[in-house]
């Protein structure tokens, strides 16, 4: 495993931050600060303009198993999604191509659930997941956008639904990707999230958590290699505000490349009514060359002594010397040894996304990234 420096950073008592804003609504927003935390570490010039204007709706093709499916045009949604920052509000507001999706027992009967988003225009999108009662499924949401695109989603688990989640920006996605996903986690019910971010130019995912019940559990996993200028931000909340629920974090970035970056920034909550809670955060970031950063922000705030377990971790490293000399020493190529390295370093948590049918097709496109970038 790669080596790199982790440090323990305690948790705070008090939130001295703004009060949050949550709305569909973007007049509800404060006016637009480039230099407000919400946006501060966004490459301004080139998401500017979505503040005021959502990619246009009627464009997307959204397809479920190859089947095409119907959408119409909104400019609202329900309270399943909690949108957090101006740019998303503004994208359903300003009118979007909805989707509803009922994930019940038949649906799962062929297996694997895909959706796939594949459009050459610019797109805004929002799509309603509603998991039913007991139902174990498992899904991946597949952005391949050619343009610009705007894609909200609420992700609602019912009680005792038993799910695995993969959000994969593809490596052949150009523009700038962004939007908002909300995940309920009902009674007992148990979600695997997995973030896989390769293409697109610009990148930010914000995402947000909410436990309707008692018992529930969640896993968010974010897999993520930027390269040759990409930017590519994520934002998580997990707020325990239910007794006796579990929540883990883990997110891993690579970054190459002179003004490529990678930005996260965790945010765990146990609210006072919520006793019994156990989390835990980290993010593990790789600098590959010269040039590159990546920036790492997590916060944990406690309002009650009754926890099983809170924590988090922050890590920031370049590539380990010692194992490159001891791969490269035993005749393997410098960039297969990187290969190696970079890939292992990826593998793990892509293997616990729980989708076998991601992994190499993960780990092939980070290899191939890394022989343009670091190559070239």
């Amino acid at each position: 495993m790669t080596t790199v420096t982790e440090k323990e950073i305690g948790y705070k008592l008090v939130d001295a931050r703004p009060p949050l804003t949550i709305s569909t609504n973007p007049a509800d927003f404060p006016p637009f600060d480039p230099t407000e935390d919400t946006w501060r570490y966004l490459p301004k010039k080139k998401f500017n303009a979505f503040i005021s204007h959502a990619p246009a709706s009627g464009n997307s093709a959204l397809t479920m198993n190859g089947k095409l499916l119907k959408s119409k045009i909104s400019n609202s949604s329900s309270d399943s999604l909690r949108t957090r920052d101006l740019a998303s509000a503004r994208a359903i507001h300003d009118g979007h191509d909805q989707y509803e999706i009922v994930v019940d027992k038949a649906s799962t009967q062929n297996g694997l659930i895909e959706l796939d988003l594949n459009s050459d225009l610019p797109s805004n999108v929002l799509i309603h997941i509603v998991v039913k009662r007991e139902v174990t499924a498992q899904l991946i949401i597949r952005d391949r956008n050619k343009s610009d695109t705007a894609l909200n989603i609420s992700l609602t688990l019912e009680k005792a639904a038993n799910v695995d989640c993969v959000l994969f920006t593809q490596p052949e996605a150009i523009g700038a990707h962004y939007g908002h996903v909300s995940v309920n986690v009902g009674r007992d019910a148990k979600l695997n999230m997995g973030v896989i971010s390769l293409g697109g130019d610009i990148v930010r995912r914000t995402f947000d958590s909410k436990f309707a019940d008692v018992s529930g559990e969640l896993d968010l996993l974010g897999c993520t290699f930027s390269s040759k200028g990409q930017y590519v931000e994520h934002r998580t909340v997990v707020d325990h505000n239910e007794p006796h629920c579990k929540s883990f974090v883990d997110f891993r970035s690579a970054v190459s490349g002179d003004g490529t970056r990678s930005v996260w920034i965790g945010d765990t909550i146990i609210r006072k009514n919520a006793v019994g809670s156990n989390t835990y955060e980290t993010n593990r970031n790789l600098v590959l060359t010269p040039g590159a950063r990546a920036d790492s922000v997590p916060n944990l705030e406690i309002d009650t002594g009754e926890v099983v377990g809170a924590g988090h971790a922050s890590a920031t490293g370049r590539l380990d010397a010692e194992q490159m000399f001891y791969l490269t020493s035993r005749g393997i190529a410098p960039l297969d040894a990187m290969k190696l390295i970079v890939t292992g370093f990826f593998a793990n948590i892509v293997e616990r996304m729980n989708l076998p049918s991601i992994v190499e097709d993960v780990v092939s496109a980070v290899a191939n990234k890394l022989e343009i970038s670091v190559v070239k």
